[in-house]
């Protein structure tokens, strides 16, 4: 097994519009997994309408899991997303630890897939407090599945941080802690954030229990909300020979 990553903070669209974003992304070509945050279904900025449904049929990705950690007044909901090639057998959310910054959640989806991979996306607080406890609140999710798995997502901290050794420092059952893509294999420019004043990398794709990274990199060219996209390839290992 193969599968081809892409994270991206799209900040609703309304630094262009979905359909810039859809094109933007598209041109790159569509990955097997599509973790998206700031993204919203009916809700009361950017255009108005089931956003990741939206771009799932754009890309011509059957399969999308949403998982809302704000509500307006009118229903709307916003928070991330996950779009996929592969079905989708279980998805489900938690609300993470929240202090002074608006709600935040991790979305967890089991694709149907042999064997079971287990995606993990979310988008961490801009407060360094919140963050932590939310890190090992995903940190705790991650421990408790078992086989390929993939955490996904804008952590809004620096490669160097406690944070990101928390999230690094997860491991599914039984297994190695998660690896880092762009550190084993990235290539290029590693900053992710913002397009305007590229100064940080604060968006990653991590994996584990037998998923080995194979590629990483950011898009540079991509250029539709304040977030470069970053993609990333990984495979499963092969079981050692008796």
């Amino acid at each position: 097994m193969k599968l081809d990553l892409m994270t991206y903070n799209v900040r609703l669209g309304i630094e262009t519009s979905l359909g810039a974003l859809g094109d933007a992304i598209a041109a790159h070509g569509a990955p097997d997994l599509l973790a998206l945050q700031e993204i919203g279904v009916r809700w009361r900025m950017g255009e108005r309408v089931d956003q990741p449904a939206v771009l799932a049929a754009r890309l011509g990705l059957p399969f999308h899991a949403f998982a809302g950690a704000l509500t307006d007044d009118a229903g709307g909901r916003f928070g991330v997303a996950l779009l996929s090639r592969l079905p989708i057998l279980h998805a489900d959310f938690a609300l993470l630890p929240r202090v002074d910054d608006e709600q935040r959640v991790l979305l967890r989806v089991t694709l149907d897939t042999e064997p079971r991979v287990h995606v993990f996306n979310t988008h961490l607080s801009i407060h360094a407090p919140e963050r932590a406890l939310q890190a090992v609140r995903v940190a705790e999710s991650v421990a408790q599945v078992e086989g390929p798995t993939l955490v996904l997502g804008d952590f809004n901290d620096l490669t160097d941080s406690p944070v990101l050794d928390t999230l690094r420092a997860a491991s599914p059952a039984g297994a190695a802690p998660l690896r880092d893509l762009f550190d084993e294999t990235g290539v290029g420019d590693p900053l992710t954030f913002s397009v305007k004043a590229p100064n940080r990398r604060i968006d990653y794709l991590l994996c584990g229990g037998g998923f080995q990274p194979v590629a990483c990199r950011v898009l540079g060219e991509v250029r539709t909300s304040d977030h470069f996209p970053l993609v990333g390839r990984v495979a499963l290992a092969h079981p050692p020979v008796a």
